[in-house]
């Protein structure tokens, strides 16, 4: 019995005593094993080989592995509502809107505009930065102004044990 065993575990592969997810920002979940941390890349083994990722291609790094609940956590879904005429959507990874902005009407103009927003862990919006990647409107200047303001009035859930800052996206259709 105990040499069935012993052979058991030298023929495992390596990929099954992998403790370590990988989450990128895409919302692809790798399972394997951390093997270095650089200045600038990450070194993870999995499928049987080593590839280096970005830092700033990385959402996180579990030290376990994740459960089926938790992998859909972890990918970016965008919660929608509807506030007068115009439609908007956030990410905002673990928390939720409780307070949603007000989108001062008034403009022939059209569009979607992207923000990227930086809460703290009381759910107050430090920064707000319109234009990212996915906007496309047909009066970037005065679309920008409206949905900047717009996204500094949103307000999240507070988290004490959040981190100090928390970064995500604001969608504003107008």
């Amino acid at each position: 019995m105990k040499r069935l065993t012993i052979f058991l575990f030298l023929c495992l592969p390596l990929t099954l005593l992998a403790q370590h997810t990988l989450v990128l920002k895409d919302g692809e979940i790798l399972k394997g094993e951390l093997l270095a941390v650089g200045k600038e890349t990450i070194t993870f083994f999995n499928n049987e080989r080593s590839q280096d990722y970005l830092k700033i291609q990385v959402r996180t790094i579990h030290f376990y592995d994740l459960k089926a609940e938790e992998k859909e956590a972890a990918r970016e879904v965008k919660k929608t509502f509807k506030t007068g005429f115009t439609n908007v959507q956030y990410v905002m990874e673990g928390r939720t809107m409780t307070e949603f902005p007000k989108i001062a009407l008034g403009s022939a103009d059209k569009g979607v505009v992207v923000v990227d927003v930086t809460i703290d862990k009381y759910g107050n919006v430090k920064s707000a930065e319109p234009g990212a990647a996915g906007t496309k409107t047909t009066n970037d200047k005065y679309l920008f102004i409206k949905a900047k303001t717009a996204a500094q009035n949103a307000r999240f859930n507070s988290d004490p044990i959040a981190p100090l800052s928390t970064t995500g996206k604001i969608w504003v259709e107008f």
